[in-house]
């Protein structure tokens, strides 16, 4: 019989990790809230501008260089005519006018180069001929049929000369700046077809609400949200793609959400959820794949917020509050300055700077956002309520031209200076 009994050893138990969370995440305040700039800032140091690469230039439209761009040669290469008209050599007309005027013989098969004391038509933007070296336009054409001249012509008048624009070696696009049409026409004029760019972000917009239409018709109701986050990320004019993940089980949403990775620069997950005790399904899986902050940020509407970098990459995940104008103000407020910063950080050319007209906004301790129309007047921008200037009706989301942005602890009267973030292209 033994004198001791021996302790029962309990198996040992897994401890629950905790989720892990993003360095540098700013403190809530005694509210337990986060300010709308606190936030914003921490998301867009949380991220690094894309890696540049070689793109062609019609597919770098809008994208700004990494690099200068030299001309390889003169722009444009050959001496052109800069009008219509007639091109001969200016040396002809030396005595024009002293005291009787030059009169040329227009040969209709020049040779090469054009015989002295001819002219040859031209027409504008063609190669100046051999042997010429001025243009006139055609209303010195006499009912003779020849050029008549009164008075001397200089030499290359009416003439783009070859290396006029930018001589081989200058630099015709710097760094920095952003391909615009005329940019892209003048690259190609000088034989450059490719650039060093950053791309155009990739953003997956993932909708998790919609559902059945409330009637119980076969009627399919879309997802307002994930349609009004994807329509405000396509005006950035960033690559993006909408994808489904209404009804989706755990693992079903988990395997979308990865699946996603390879091809998302930034991944929104938005919801029509509006029942708050409902969890977010994508901010509930969020902290197992990867470190994670989740927070309320002081605004109205749109104070949940959800954010995390995942997968190897690290790629951003942004986790929207629910509802069309509060995603749409967070949007706004955080995604797209991360997408300015994923671009390489232009400038905020989506604020614009605007006077309160039929606009009147009380201090509160929440920013907030009113949808607004703008107009013109008198070289002013002025910002108006659309309909009754509340995000949360679609009717006035629909009317407005961008959010007027009601900062912390201010009051805004008519007449007032007023930021507004633009909805449309900036």
């Amino acid at each position: 019989m033994a004198l001791f009994r021996r302790k029962k050893i309990e198996p040992p138990t897994a401890e629950e990790e905790a989720p892990l969370r993003l360095p540098g995440a700013p403190a809530d305040d005694v509210n337990g809230r986060r300010g709308l700039e606190v936030h914003r800032d921490f998301l867009v140091s949380a991220v690094r501008p894309l890696t540049p690469f070689g793109l062609s230039i019609g597919d770098a439209l809008g994208l700004e260089l990494c690099e200068d761009v030299p001309a390889p040669t003169d722009v444009p290469h050959l001496t052109t005519a800069a009008i219509d008209g007639f091109a001969f050599d200016s040396a002809t007309t030396t005595r024009a006018g002293n005291p009787y005027p030059v009169h040329l013989q227009i040969d209709r098969r020049p040779p090469r180069p054009v015989l002295q004391g001819t002219a040859v038509s031209v027409r504008a933007g063609a190669e100046l001929p051999d042997g010429t070296d001025c243009v006139v336009g055609p209303e010195v054409l006499d009912e003779d049929g020849k050029v008549t001249v009164t008075e001397p012509v200089p030499a290359w008048s009416g003439c783009r000369l070859a290396g006029s624009d930018f001589a081989g070696g200058e630099v015709i696009a710097p760094q920095g700046s952003h391909l615009n049409p005329g940019r892209i026409a003048l690259l190609a004029a000088a034989g450059v077809d490719k650039v060093f760019a950053r791309p155009r972000p990739r953003v997956v917009v993932l909708g998790t609400g919609g559902g059945e239409h409330p009637d119980g018709e076969d009627v399919p109701q879309l997802d307002a949200t994930a349609q009004i986050v994807a329509a405000a990320a396509r005006n950035t004019g960033s690559h993006v793609w909408l994808v489904d993940a209404r009804d989706s089980e755990p693992d079903e949403l988990r395997e979308t959400v990865t699946d996603q990775l390879i091809r998302a620069d930034l991944l929104l997950s938005t919801s029509d959820r509006m029942v708050a005790t409902e969890p977010d399904p994508v901010g509930s899986l969020l902290p197992e794949l990867g470190a994670t902050d989740f927070c309320q940020v002081a605004m109205t509407p749109g104070s949940y917020q959800g954010f995390g970098l995942i997968g190897p990459e690290l790629v951003p995940v942004m986790v929207l509050p629910p509802g069309p104008g509060a995603a749409l103000a967070a949007f706004h407020a955080f995604a797209r300055p991360v997408l300015n910063k994923l671009a390489g950080g232009a400038p905020r050319s989506w604020e614009i700077a605007a006077e309160a007209g039929s606009l009147v906004a009380e201090a509160s301790d929440l920013a907030s956002f009113v949808p607004v129309r703008l107009e013109e007047r008198n070289g002013r921008v002025i910002a108006s309520r659309a309909g009754h200037g509340d995000p949360a009706r679609l009717a006035d989301l629909a009317m407005s031209d961008a959010l007027a942005v009601i900062p912390t602890g201010s009051r805004i009267d008519v007449g007032d200076d007023v930021t507004c973030w633009s909805l449309g292209r900036s």
